[in-house]
């Protein structure tokens, strides 16, 4: 019994690897992003269009690091 299941296994592997060649031959690969999908990706930094308004105190606070940063 135990000789049937190794057997079994190889027999597995060697299908499995099989089938692995061939999907990795065959497989359909993924489309390259074009121009239009990156510009629809990018997003805009400005905080108005995304709806936050940043109080006086707040801008005073981070000014600094904002522009340490730039």
């Amino acid at each position: 019994m135990i000789n049937c299941m190794s057997v079994r296994t190889k027999i597995n592997s060697f299908v499995g690897l099989l089938a692995g060649g061939l999907l990795s031959v065959f497989g359909k690969s993924p489309a390259k992003p074009t121009a239009d999908d990156l510009r629809r990706m990018e997003f805009k930094t400005s905080t108005q269009r995304l709806g936050i308004r940043f109080t006086e105190r707040i801008r005073r606070i981070f000014r600094f690091r904002w522009l340490k940063r730039l």
